[in-house]
């Protein structure tokens, strides 16, 4: 794992560290890195580093070299339009975690030191975002222990240590705090969470919901009661939990009326759906929401517009759309987040399965698709004038930052990234 020094811009508050040196990042066992080593590319290359995950299709497309390559503990690697956040892998899981944050050039803009909490050392290490506001949380979670009463516990959550330190994505300044102090105000006796929360769903018991706990760009903890976020007529259940620009978004479902759910984002309802399948795309400026063939944006005051989807079939193939500052992608559509405009790619794509993964700085589009009709996953890059698309050999689930193309490949125990600088890939299509 290599980076280039990046001066610090502020102190962190906790104990933190910046890489005296370039630190070497074992490989994954059956990858091909000796083969990925071994090429030697025809041409100078923007990326320096030698991938971890070796792939033949990637190198046939000129994408030899990485400016970026990590390893990280399983599951704790958070991206975002300027860079990765992740969790170095521990050899002593009663050793204090180190959290890095890279950006995609290979920069390293700081490294923080967060301790094990108590009794958290045989817990996993877990890492969410909030990207409207770049905060990140690290947490532990566990299994729940065995109900006596055979209570149901809520769903799409963790059982998590009371310990939970946020950091700025930014600066590295990080702040620790432990949750049960606030949520004993909150008539709470335990806190649950997942990967999409910084905050956490105070519980009063196994199956009831007192309040929420969630976090504001400045790192305070705020804490509401369930009975000041909710202002629905009911019997509600709280569904899937995030959080998104410093409020925490929930669908609350209503036990009786299969059609009056509601999606809510702290205490403002922003609309009320048919089912409780809302997909969730939360991004730096906007956060998406779509469910079949509707599709809405909520920009930074809360404010809500529907998304004249007609101009292209969304579907139910695509449940997970992306987003970046600029767009909304899901399927073959790509939404404007500045005029809501959609533009679609239908009548060139090379498949019907194929979709937007992503678009880079000059108006290209990366396509991607989960099922070819070589029954393979195929990757195809379309121009900006939107001239035929260029089959590429298929390069697999990638993402797209910032230029920058991302490899994100989870282990058994470690999670490995290899980011591709997009402008290694253009020479071979010319």
């Amino acid at each position: 794992m290599l980076f280039r020094n990046l001066p610090r811009r502020t102190a962190v508050l906790l104990t933190a560290a910046t890489l005296a040196a370039a630190t070497a990042c074992s490989s994954p066992t059956g990858t091909d890195t000796e083969a990925s080593a071994a090429a030697s590319p025809s041409r100078s290359t923007y990326g320096t580093q030698t991938p971890l995950v070796g792939n033949s299709n990637y190198e046939a497309v000129g994408l030899t070299a990485t400016t970026l390559s990590i390893k990280a503990e399983a599951g704790t690697v958070r991206t975002d339009e300027l860079g990765v956040t992740f969790i170095q892998p521990r050899v002593d899981e009663s050793a204090d975690l180190t959290v890095r944050r890279a950006l995609w050039d290979g920069t390293e803009a700081w490294s923080a030191t967060v301790p094990v909490p108590d009794g958290a050392a045989d817990m996993q290490a877990q890492l969410s975002l909030d990207p409207a506001i770049g905060v990140v949380s690290v947490w532990f979670s566990g299994p729940d222990a065995p109900s006596e009463d055979g209570a149901s516990f809520l769903r799409n959550t963790y059982a998590m240590a009371n310990q939970v330190t946020w950091l700025d994505v930014e600066t590295g300044r990080a702040v620790s705090e432990d949750l049960m102090v606030s949520a004993f105000d909150l008539a709470g006796a335990s806190v649950r969470t997942n990967e999409d929360f910084v905050g956490a769903i105070v519980m009063e018991d196994e199956s009831t919901t007192s309040g929420v706990l969630h976090v504001d760009a400045d790192l305070t903890l705020v804490g509401s009661a369930w009975g000041e976020l909710i202002s629905a007529e009911g019997d509600f259940q709280l569904s899937d939990v995030s959080q998104w620009n410093s409020a925490p978004l929930f669908t609350l479902i209503d036990k009786n009326d299969d059609s009056n759910n509601i999606v809510q984002l702290g205490s403002t309802e922003l609309l009320t759906a048919d089912s409780d399948a809302i997909r969730y795309i939360p991004g730096p400026t906007h956060l998406g929401l779509k469910h079949n063939e509707d599709l809405w944006l909520v920009d930074g005051t809360g404010g809500v517009t529907t998304v004249d989807t007609s101009a292209c079939e969304l579907g139910n193939n695509h449940l997970y759309p992306t987003i970046s500052d600029t767009a909304l992608y899901t399927g073959l559509a790509r939404v404007s987040l500045a005029d809501q405009s959609v533009e679609c790619l239908a009548d060139i794509a090379p498949t019907p399965d194929a979709k937007i993964t992503g678009e880079f700085s000059d108006g290209a589009l990366l396509l991607t698709s989960a099922l070819s009709d070589a029954q393979v996953r195929g990757t195809w890059l379309v121009p900006a004038d939107r001239s035929e698309p260029v089959e590429l050999d298929s390069l697999g689930p990638v993402k797209v930052h910032a230029d920058h193309i991302v490899s994100i490949v989870d282990g058994s125990d470690s999670t490995f990234v290899d980011v591709y600088d997009y402008r290694d890939l253009l020479p071979a299509q010319q």
